[in-house]
C-alpha cells in the first residue's frame, strides 16, 4: 500500500526543535494534516515533561470527530490518551495527555486558574476563523505566559491568515509554512440563470455532477432551509440512489456522525452541509464539492440592540477552503454556483468575529481577568460603541456599579459561562425562592437552546416552557436539569409550574430594556429605544393585542424595526408592580410648538418609553434660557421676524468685517449661532414664550455685542442715512452681497460728480435715482459715468413726461433741487 506524505510532514523536524523554547505559528493549507498528523507528534514530544497538551477547536463536531479519529490511531477509546471536552459533554480520564476543547473551555480554565498547571502546549487550532473565544483565550494565554508561566508554549495553527497581523502579536514566534495541497482540486463556475432559486440550480449541478464524476459529494449551503429544500428535490429526483445526510449545529449529536462516517462498500452519498463543514472535518470518500458560495453570518445592530444571522457572499479564503474539502484525499471538483467575475469580488476575507458581535460577555470576561479589554493583546479591539453599549448593558444588570467597576453580582454571573442576561436570572433568581430558582433554569435552557420545531409559529415564551415540561424528555429540559445540578437544587418539574406566575419577575431582571408598549399595528417601542414588530405570519398571535411585552428573542427586519421571535405579555399592573425601580420620575421643561412656548411636566420614563405624564404650571422666576436656545437653534432665527434696523445692523457689521478684517464679531447665521448661549443667555431670565422672545430689545442686545470703539466706527463709516445734495437725509440700504444703496430723486444728487462713498472710501455707494413720482430711471455705482452718457436720454424723456421739473444739460454742476421750476 503506497503512504501518503502529509504536506505537514516536512514542517515537523523544525517545529520539533522550536517548540520547547518558542512559540510557533503554522500556516498550512486545508488537509495538509494540521489537526491529525501534529497533535499525536506532539504528544510524543511532550512525553516526558508529564505536561498535557490542549488543543482548541472553534466547533463541537470537529472536537469529536478529531478525538475519534486521534484514539484510533493510537489504538485506544476516546477518554483515554486523547480526550475531549465541551459545555454539556466530557470524555477524559486521569491518563488523558491531549485534551481537545472548544474555546470557550479554555477561557473557563484561565479563569479559574491562570497559571493553567499541568499543561505545557495549548494548540489554536484554525485559528484564520478568527472566532472570538480564540481571539480572547490567546490574550489570556499571552498574559499567563508573561507573568506566570514563561514555560507555557503556544502553538497557532490556521489555513489562512494574515501571518504579518499574528506575528506582531507573536513577535517571538518561529513562523513554520507548509507549501503546496495534497490533491488537485478542479474549479468549475455554473452560476444560476436568472430565476433560478439556489435550491433548484444546486440540485441540478449536484446530479450533473453525480453523473460525471466519481465519489462522495460535500454540499455547501448557508442554512438548515435550505439544506431541507434540496435534500427533498434531491430525494425526489435521485430515488434513493445516493444516501443524502444534511449536517448543521442544530442537528443531535448522532445525526452529524452519521453525515461524516464513511460510507458503506459500494454506496455514495451526499452530505448537505453548512460551513460547519468548512474546517478540520475530514469526511472519508469525498471527492466532489458543490459550493452554494453563501453562508449565514451572525452580526449585532449596536443602534438596535440586536443580533441576528444574514445571509452573506463567503469570502475568498472560505471559498479557498471549502474547494479544498474534495483534495483532502485524492484529486476531486469543485462546482462554485457563481462566475468567474464574481469570484473576484469576493472580500479576501470575513471581518473578525470580535468587531461584529455583542461583546458584553467579553468584556465582562476581561473585568474578572483584571485588564480593561482594550488592554489586552487581542489582535482587533472593539469599537467604542460596542464597548460602550457592553458597559450599558452590564450596569443595568447589576454586573458593574455605576463607576463600571465589577460587582461581586458581576463576577457571579461570570461563572456561569452563559450571557449576562441568562446569568442574571440564574443568580437573582434565589431571592425569589427555591422554585423560581428552578424555573429560571428552564428558561435559560429555553432561551439557550435549540428552536422547537413544534413551535416554529408560537411566540409566547410561557407556551415554550409548558411545552418543554410536558412531557419532559426533550434535550431543553435536560439542559435545565444540567443548570439545576451546577447551582446544587433538587430538580422538580411541579414546582417549577407553581412557580411560573414568577416568570415576569425573572424576565424582569434579565431583559429590563427589552420591556416593549405597544404601539398598534402589532408594533411595540422598547425601553432600550428600539422599535419591534410581528412578522406578517405571527399576525394571528394573541400578543399583539397585549399593551406592554417583554421580549427575549428578536432579530433584525428588513425594515428599521426589529421581529418578535420570542417574548412574554406583562400587565400595566404588574410592570408597575414589578418594575417600579426601573421607571424614572423627573420633571422636564421642553418647547410646545402648538403654544410656542416652554411648558414643563412630570414624567414617568421606562427607558425610552414615556408611562405618564403630568402638566405643571409655570414656575416663577424659572431659567429657561437652555430651551430657549436650543429652541432657536433648532428653528433658526426666522421665527424671531427681526425689525428691518436689526437685519440692517447684521448686515452693517458683516460689511465691516470683510472690509477691515476679522476683529469684528461674526454676525452671519452661522456666527451668531457657535456663541448663542453665550450672548443671549443674560437676557433670557423669565423668557418662556415666543412672544416675549419676540419683543426683546434686539438691536440693542446685537450692538452690545459690539466694542464702544466699534460701535462709534460703525456709525460713522457705515452709516445708517447720507445726506443728498440738497441737505436731506436718506436711508442707506444694506444687502447681503455687500452692496450698499441709496435711493433718492435725480433732483437731489445734481451737483454731485461722482457716486459717494462710505467706509473710508473702500466702499462705493450704489445709487437709485427715482423720477419725480419715484420710479427708478437709473441704479449705478458710477454717477460721472451716467451724467455723461446716458442721462442725455433720460433727459429727454423726462422734460416731456414731466416739464415742470429741472432737467439741467450739465447736471453734475447743477443746483439740486427737490422742487419744481416754479418754485425754484
Amino acid at each position: 500500500m503506497v503512504k501518503y506524505v502529509l504536506p505537514v510532514e516536512s514542517c515537523w523536524p523544525a517545529l520539533s526543535e522550536s517548540i520547547s523554547e518558542q512559540d510557533v505559528i503554522l500556516v498550512a493549507p486545508p488537509g495538509a494534516g494540521k489537526s491529525t498528523y501534529l497533535p499525536l507528534k506532539l504528544l510524543e514530544l511532550f512525553a516526558s515533561t508529564n505536561l498535557k497538551i490542549v488543543m482548541l477547536q472553534p466547533r463541537q463536531i470537529a472536537v469529536r470527530a478529531i478525538a475519534n479519529y486521534l484514539a484510533q490511531q493510537l489504538g485506544e477509546d476516546v477518554g483515554q490518551t486523547v480526550g475531549y471536552r465541551m459545555r454539556g459533554e466530557a470524555k477524559t480520564s486521569s491518563a488523558t495527555r491531549l485534551e481537545i476543547v472548544t474555546e470557550g473551555l479554555l477561557t473557563r480554565m484561565l479563569q479559574n486558574d491562570p497559571e493553567l498547571p499541568g499543561i505545557g502546549l495549548v494548540i489554536f487550532d484554525e485559528f484564520h476563523e478568527r472566532n472570538v473565544h480564540a481571539d480572547f483565550s490567546l490574550a489570556l494565554c499571552l498574559d499567563t505566559q508573561a507573568a506566570l508561566r514563561p514555560d507555557l508554549r503556544l502553538l497557532v495553527m490556521s489555513a489562512t491568515l494574515d501571518v504579518g497581523e499574528i506575528g506582531n502579536l507573536l513577535p517571538d514566534a518561529k513562523l513554520l509554512q507548509s507549501e503546496g495541497k495534497r490533491f488537485d482540486v478542479d474549479v468549475i463556475y455554473t452560476p444560476a440563470k436568472a430565476g433560478v432559486f439556489l435550491a433548484q440550480h444546486c440540485t441540478a449541478i449536484i446530479i450533473q455532477a453525480l453523473q460525471q464524476h466519481e465519489g462522495d459529494m460535500l454540499v455547501f449551503l448557508p442554512g438548515a432551509r435550505e439544506i431541507k429544500l434540496v435534500e427533498q428535490l434531491c430525494q425526489v429526483q435521485l430515488q434513493q440512489t445516493v444516501n443524502i445526510f444534511p449536517l448543521y449545529g442544530n442537528l443531535n449529536k448522532q445525526q452529524q456522525q452519521a453525515a461524516i462516517q464513511p460510507s458503506p462498500a459500494g454506496q455514495r452519498k451526499i452530505v448537505l452541509a453548512t460551513n460547519i463543514a468548512e474546517t478540520s472535518l475530514t469526511i472519508d470518500g469525498i471527492k466532489i464539492v458543490v459550493d452554494s458560495g453563501q453562508e449565514k453570518v451572525s452580526s449585532f445592530n449596536l443602534q438596535r440592540g440586536i443580533s441576528s444571522l444574514t445571509t452573506m457572499q463567503i469570502s475568498k479564503a472560505s471559498a479557498t477552503q471549502r474547494a479544498g474539502r474534495a483534495g483532502r484525499l485524492a484529486a476531486g471538483h469543485c462546482y462554485r454556483l457563481w462566475s468567474k467575475d464574481a469570484q473576484q469580488r469576493l472580500i479576501a476575507q470575513r471581518p473578525p468575529e470580535i468587531l461584529q458581535m455583542d461583546i458584553s460577555s467579553l468584556y465582562l470576561e476581561a473585568l474578572v481577568w483584571g485588564e480593561p479589554l482594550a488592554d489586552l493583546r487581542l489582535l482587533d479591539i472593539p469599537s467604542t460603541a460596542q464597548i460602550q453599549h457592553a458597559e450599558d448593558l452590564l450596569k443595568s444588570l447589576g454586573a458593574l456599579d455605576e463607576q463600571g467597576k465589577l460587582t461581586a453580582v458581576g463576577r457571579a454571573f461570570n461563572g456561569l459561562g452563559c450571557h449576562p442576561r441568562l446569568a442574571c436570572m440564574l443568580i437573582q433568581s434565589e431571592a425569589l425562592g427555591a422554585a423560581s430558582q428552578l424555573l429560571a433554569c428552564l428558561l435559560v435552557a429555553v432561551l439557550e437552546g435549540k428552536p422547537i420545531s413544534a413551535l416554529r409559529d408560537e411566540l409566547c415564551l410561557s407556551q415554550h416552557l409548558n411545552y418543554v415540561l410536558s412531557p419532559p424528555q426533550q434535550p431543553i429540559y435536560l439542559e435545565a436539569k444540567r443548570w439545576a445540578s451546577r447551582l446544587r437544587l433538587n430538580w422538580s418539574g411541579a414546582q417549577i409550574k407553581k412557580a411560573l406566575p414568577t416568570l415576569v419577575d425573572l424576565l424582569l431582571l434579565g431583559f429590563p430594556d427589552q420591556i416593549g408598549q405597544s404601539r398598534g399595528a402589532g408594533r411595540f417601542l422598547l425601553a432600550s429605544g428600539t422599535g419591534v414588530m410581528f412578522h406578517a405570519r405571527q399576525q394571528h398571535s394573541n400578543l399583539m393585542v397585549s399593551p406592554w411585552l417583554i421580549v427575549c428573542q428578536m432579530t433584525l427586519g428588513r425594515d428599521a424595526d426589529g421581529l418578535i421571535q420570542l417574548a412574554e405579555p406583562i400587565s400595566e399592573s404588574q410592570l408597575m408592580g414589578h418594575a417600579d425601580n426601573l421607571i424614572k420620575h423627573s420633571t422636564q421643561h421642553y418647547w410646545d410648538d402648538t403654544n410656542q412656548r416652554v411648558v414643563s411636566r412630570e414624567v414617568k420614563m421606562l427607558g425610552a418609553i414615556l408611562v405618564s405624564e403630568t402638566r405643571l404650571a409655570k414656575t416663577k422666576n424659572a431659567d429657561y434660557s437652555e430651551i430657549i436656545i436650543d429652541t432657536l437653534l433648532t428653528k433658526g432665527f426666522g421665527i424671531l421676524n427681526w425689525s428691518t434696523s436689526v437685519q440692517q445692523l447684521l448686515l452693517r457689521v458683516n460689511l465691516a468685517a470683510e472690509v477691515f478684517g476679522s476683529s469684528w464679531p461674526d454676525f452671519t447665521p452661522a456666527g451668531l449661532r457657535a456663541d448663542l448661549s453665550e450672548w443671549l443667555s443674560p437676557y433670557l431670565a423669565g423668557v418662556s414664550s415666543l412672544e416675549q422672545l419676540i419683543k426683546l430689545d434686539w438691536h440693542s442686545i446685537l450692538k452690545n455685542q459690539l466694542e464702544w470703539s466699534q460701535q462709534q466706527f460703525l456709525d460713522q463709516h457705515f452709516p445708517t442715512q447720507m445726506q443728498v445734495a440738497t441737505g436731506q437725509s436718506c436711508r442707506l440700504h444694506y444687502s447681503k452681497n455687500g452692496q450698499v444703496e441709496l435711493q433718492t430723486k435725480m433732483q437731489q444728487v445734481y451737483g454731485w460728480q461722482d457716486s459717494p462713498s462710505i467706509a473710508q472710501g473702500r466702499v462705493k455707494v450704489t445709487l437709485s435715482l427715482l423720477s419725480p413720482p419715484g420710479t427708478e430711471l437709473q441704479k449705478t455705482s458710477d454717477l460721472a459715468g451716467f451724467w455723461q452718457g446716458s442721462y442725455k436720454e433720460v433727459q429727454k424723456e423726462m422734460k416731456g413726461r414731466y416739464p415742470k421739473h429741472f432737467w439741467p444739460d450739465d447736471p453734475a454742476n447743477a443746483r439740486p433741487t427737490s422742487k419744481t421750476k416754479k418754485y425754484m
